[in-house]
């Protein structure tokens, strides 16, 4: 075999090999993909077709692996010590983590930009809390109490000052603040694009909060958590 043959083999094995550890992902699928690999390597070694520019000298690669695809495919961070990468520093917040390292073995919902895998993020860390939604369900049961007693016959039994003191302060305080608490937790760790202030105003509004709730709840239910063992939207 002559060094051109040579050479060319070299070549032809190095594409196979890069076309092997990129499979072809669907650009703009959002999936979940578990961490089986976390290694440092030269940023030489990071693809020019990456969609997201790697400055440090060094690289974090994580390899992800699929429930609906075989192939295994990855993704390229700038390391933190030196060069605070964004994107890692989120990733680490959302896994609820501190060292690269300790990613490995988690699920994380990516977005496929270009062929390649990337977390879906957040801007800031983890706000909020899940805590809040017993404080919406608080919020909403003077004005269920009130319909139910209406279709039933005893509402009123209901029409007192304390009554009324306890429907005001749950409207119009419990219900707007557990919205928006529980909201901000949905914003930062999940693919929720909610406004958080927003949904808040709309359920002070007597007139539509008897809508907004539920269909705010149902827009919660079907968010997806950026790391699943961490992140709890039920």
């Amino acid at each position: 075999m002559t060094a051109d043959s040579e050479a060319s083999a070299d070549e032809t094995e190095t594409t196979d090999s890069d076309e092997a550890e990129t499979p072809e992902l669907p650009d703009g699928l959002r999936l979940y993909g578990d961490v089986v690999a976390v290694e440092r390597v030269p940023a030489t070694e990071v693809p020019d077709t990456f969609p997201v520019a790697v400055w440090t000298d060094e690289a974090l690669v994580l390899e992800f692996e699929f429930q609906r695809y075989d192939d295994r495919a990855r993704t390229y961070f700038s390391l933190p010590e030196t060069d605070p990468d964004d994107r890692l520093a989120t990733l680490l917040d959302v896994q609820g983590v501190t060292e690269p390292e300790e990613l490995a073995g988690g699920r994380v919902l990516l977005d496929i930009e270009d062929g390649y895998p990337t977390p879906v993020s957040r801007e800031g860390g983890r706000r909020g809390d899940h805590r809040a939604l017993y404080g919406v369900f608080l919020g909403v049961f003077p004005s269920f109490l009130v319909a139910l007693g209406s279709f039933f016959g005893f509402a009123d039994a209901l029409f007192s000052m304390a009554y009324l003191g306890v429907y005001v302060v749950c409207t119009f305080l419990i219900l707007p603040v557990s919205v928006y608490v529980d909201a901000l937790y949905l914003r930062s760790t999940t693919d929720w694009q909610g406004g958080p202030l927003r949904w808040a105003l709309l359920s002070v509004v007597p007139a539509l909060y008897v809508l907004v709730v539920p269909y705010y709840l149902i827009t919660r239910e079907n968010a997806r958590p950026l790391a699943v063992d961490d992140a709890s939207v039920s």
